[in-house]
């Protein structure tokens, strides 16, 4: 499963990364190289990424459905074409559909599937796949340069596509923001709105609930460990009268204290919400989890030949595969859905 490949051109001399924080300031006689015209695309490119990482979120947009089919050689798996938003705020497109037969992926991972297995019997394999972005260098043009230079210097790429890569991994993406995501929004729902009498917490109290259920969960923090008590805010008692006000604490540190243990961390660390909290280092993903396949596995012999069980059926599960509703979906909900909300 994977994108048509490109043709590997000789690269240009190393230079310094752009900082994606500078942009260029022309001045009138000013001479334009190729380092400042890669500032601008790094500033240009780097703005939008970022509204999209820290105001969007990332998850499926748009197609990308995963299905099962037969062949001869045994299960398959199909991608249909469609977009997404990665963590890091680029954006995906696949396209043409993609396909990939799990016995000739596992032909060629048979050490890492012998490894990944507990029983010498075979058992059930969890493959995650997982969607990236990259990019390509296409369009090769001729260049000026030095006398005497090889062949392959003499041409170099003019134009780099977007790209991406679609592959089964066995282990999942992180993705630590979705699952502290859902995580919180859990608490949220345990929280108790009722104009009965009773005991109602304070808002002091309840702010430093929140804070104190993410105390000590280790650095950088993950989201299992973190929320895996359940929500420090079941039982809590709100009257609707303070409803807007609680809710507007609760939101105000997960944007302030909460958000940023687990943002991805953008290209230029100046730019990041979390620069400043100790969790630099903390390790985010790039890339998408579109499913996990449990795929029923067998030894046909001799040594480690390990097949897809004819006799069990694949089963995708994604449940924990990051979803990215459109604004007009969530007005429409917002307005026409439920009553509930």
């Amino acid at each position: 499963m994977s994108t048509t490949s490109y043709a590997q051109f000789a690269a240009a001399p190393t230079v310094a990364t752009p900082d994606p924080s500078k942009h260029v300031n022309y001045t009138l006689g000013m001479m334009l190289g190729v380092d400042d015209f890669n500032q601008e695309f790094a500033y240009l490119s780097g703005r939008d990424k970022w509204m999209a990482r820290d105001l969007v979120g990332y998850g499926t947009v748009c197609g990308l459905r995963v299905s099962l089919d037969k062949t001869s050689n045994g299960p398959r798996v199909f991608v249909s074409s469609g977009t997404a938003l990665s963590p890091l705020g680029q954006l995906i497109c696949v396209h043409p559909a993609q396909c990939a037969v799990l016995n000739d992926w596992m032909n060629a991972n048979q050490q890492a599937i012998q490894n990944a297995l507990f029983s010498p019997l075979g058992s059930a394999l969890k493959l995650y796949l997982v969607l990236c972005y990259r990019d390509c260098p296409v369009d090769s043009v001729p260049i000026a340069g030095e006398p005497c230079r090889s062949a392959g210097n003499l041409m170099a790429p003019s134009r780099i596509v977007d790209d991406f890569t679609l592959e089964l991994h066995l282990a999942p993406p992180a993705q630590l923001e979705e699952d502290a995501v859902r995580d919180f929004v859990d608490w949220m729902h345990q929280i108790q709105i009722t104009d009965t009498p009773g005991n109602f917490i304070s808002l002091t109290d309840f702010e430093n609930a929140i804070r104190a259920a993410l105390a000590g969960s280790g650095s950088p923090p993950n989201p299992s460990v973190a929320f895996h008590l359940g929500s420090p805010l079941a039982g809590f008692h709100i009257h609707p009268a303070d409803a807007c006000t609680y809710m507007q604490a609760a939101f105000r540190i997960w944007v302030t204290e909460i958000r940023p243990l687990f943002h991805a961390t953008p290209a230029s660390a100046s730019c990041s919400c979390g620069g400043d909290t100790g969790n630099a280092s903390a390790p985010h993903d790039a890339c998408l989890l579109l499913a996990e396949l449990d795929v029923p596995v067998v030894n046909v012999g001799p040594g480690q030949n390990w097949q897809v069980d004819s006799n069990n059926l694949v089963t995708i599960d994604e449940s924990r595969r990051p979803i990215l509703l459109h604004t007009r979906m969530l007005q429409e909900w917002l307005l026409c859905g439920p009553q509930t909300l």
